[in-house]
């Protein structure tokens, strides 16, 4: 996948390339289905402005960046393929945490 990804994320949404959680990082091994978690994680590689509350007037910019390693729920997100990439696409508000290792 190239540095920079083909489509721009609007308002407050961010994609994600999810890693394969059939491989334990730690030892190497193929996990089944069955013993995955619940949660998953993945790297930003695009990410929309913020967004504006309507109510307040309030412009909110996103914590989030890309290149960023977040958690996220194992089954949310909608997937969007395009040119032969591959990524979730989640709200800010969506993703669990930063790594920050």
């Amino acid at each position: 996948m190239s540095d920079k990804f083909p489509i721009e994320p609007l308002m407050d949404r961010v994609f994600v390339k999810k890693d394969d959680m059939s491989i334990d990082e730690d030892t190497g091994f193929h996990l089944p289905d069955s013993v995955k978690g619940r949660a998953q994680t993945g790297t930003v590689v695009a990410c929309g402005p913020g967004y504006l509350d309507v109510q307040t007037g309030d412009f909110h910019p996103m914590q989030i960046k890309v290149g960023d390693r977040v958690f996220l729920k194992e089954f949310d997100g909608y997937i969007v393929r395009y040119k032969g990439h591959e990524v979730f696409v989640f709200m800010e508000k969506e993703v669990l945490g930063v790594v920050k290792e």
